[in-house]
């Protein structure tokens, strides 16, 4: 049962992280208006979710360093104002690279959001994976809805409205978010200090890096993934009994088939705390690597399934990665952990975007697929590497 603060933060965590992912992912939906209207192409389209995702990823790393410091709660609702007065300066804009440093700082707005969510969580749940799982289900939904949302905004109300809609919601969000109070890790004394110290070992340096290898691989695929998927799903997919332009039609089923990514997040909420998360985490990045590799060869009613399956088993993997944060250091060291964590999966990892811009120019969409599939396989072999070391239980850092 929560108590009734842990409810005001789980409800601030829910609304804030759905709107994050609304933000994300806000352009892919509508890449082919954009073609039309700055007369562009996927490369330049891609440099722009580069650069707010460079920016969402290197704010990251200051971010929870100051989580730490300063707490979790007031860098929400900077990131809730900030994201929400940017978005909303999108309205007025003319040119595609104006839209590009808009972009960039709503990127950088954001990126204060998940090492302080994950640090506010990890600080005040009792049963943290769990809430970890509640947490990324909301995630989930919003990175679900947005392609449907912006397409159907986008189409209808022009490409600037979701931006504009998107914005307003933050700005309410952030004045609710200042009813929610501050909370701190508990200062650690000299003697503590000194144990921690002592238990960190090489063994444990390079567990810690292999994490963040394998988060990295997977962010790049995630990226390069979610960037394209709209438009692939797009032209890729014909429904007879869905009447609809292909901005919309994209939209829609990269919504219907994204959308069971929440489930993915609840049943490894669920699992994680009982279970070995390392070999958990091993299994849903195997199988989704097998998807992707499939979503490049596939149409129809076989791709809309076999994304659906990616779905799932990607995003069972993000509180996976989170509870093994909390695991891996200590309370007062866990917003830099996340700070490195989301600085390398939304920032290392956001290079896949123009990379991927440029392979599908190139070669096609379907490459860009083949080549995600092939960052699944590095990941995979990172987290091997975990399993095998899953014996250490307790990494601590300083």
């Amino acid at each position: 049962m929560l108590t009734k603060e842990e409810k005001k933060i789980m409800g601030l965590t829910i609304g804030s992280h759905s709107l994050v992912h609304l933000f994300e992912g806000v352009l892919p939906p509508l890449i082919p208006l954009m073609i039309t209207q700055f007369n562009t192409d996927y490369f330049h389209l891609g440099l722009i979710v580069t650069v707010f995702s460079y920016a969402f990823g290197l704010g990251s790393l200051p971010a929870g360093i100051i989580a730490d410091r300063l707490g979790p709660r007031r860098l929400i609702s900077m990131y809730l104002f900030g994201a929400g007065l940017f978005a909303i300066l999108v309205w007025p804009i003319q040119t595609l690279w104006t839209y590009g440093i808009i972009m960039g700082f709503i990127g950088l707005c954001c990126s204060t959001y998940h090492p302080a969510a994950n640090t506010l969580i990890s600080l005040t749940m009792t049963n943290k994976g769990r809430a970890f799982g509640v947490h990324g289900i909301a995630g989930s939904l919003g990175v679900a809805s947005v392609p449907l949302l912006s397409a159907w905004i986008g189409s209808i109300f022009g490409w600037r409205t979701p931006h504009v809609l998107y914005g307003i919601i933050g700005i309410f969000l952030g004045v609710y978010s200042l009813s929610v109070a501050e909370h701190h890790a508990k200062p650690i004394g000299e003697s503590d200090k000194k144990i921690q110290f002592l238990k960190l070992d090489r063994k444990a340096f390079i567990t810690i890096c292999i994490f963040f290898l394998s988060a990295t691989a997977l962010g790049m695929t995630y990226k390069g993934i979610m960037t394209f998927l709209p438009t692939y799903m797009g032209t890729r997919v014909e429904l007879s009994f869905m009447n609809l332009n292909s901005v919309t039609l994209g939209g829609t089923i990269t919504t219907i088939a994204l959308a069971s990514g929440a489930l993915g997040q609840y049943f490894a909420g669920r699992l994680v705390d009982r279970h070995s998360a390392e070999k958990l985490y091993l299994g849903a990045v195997i199988i989704g690597m097998i998807c992707v590799f499939i979503m490049a060869v596939s149409t129809n009613s076989l791709l809309v399934v076999i994304t659906v399956i990616y779905a799932f088993f990607y995003f069972s993997t993000q509180p996976i990665q989170n509870l093994l944060v909390s695991r891996y250091l200590p309370p007062h060291r866990q917003g830099l952990g996340y700070g490195i964590l989301f600085f390398l999966t939304f920032g290392v990892g956001s290079t896949a975007a123009v990379v991927s811009g440029y392979i599908a120019d190139r070669l096609g969409l379907e490459a860009v697929f083949i080549f995600m599939g092939a960052c699944f396989m590095m990941s995979a072999a990172m987290v091997m590497l975990l399993v095998l070391r899953a014996g250490q239980r307790r990494i601590v850092v300083n």
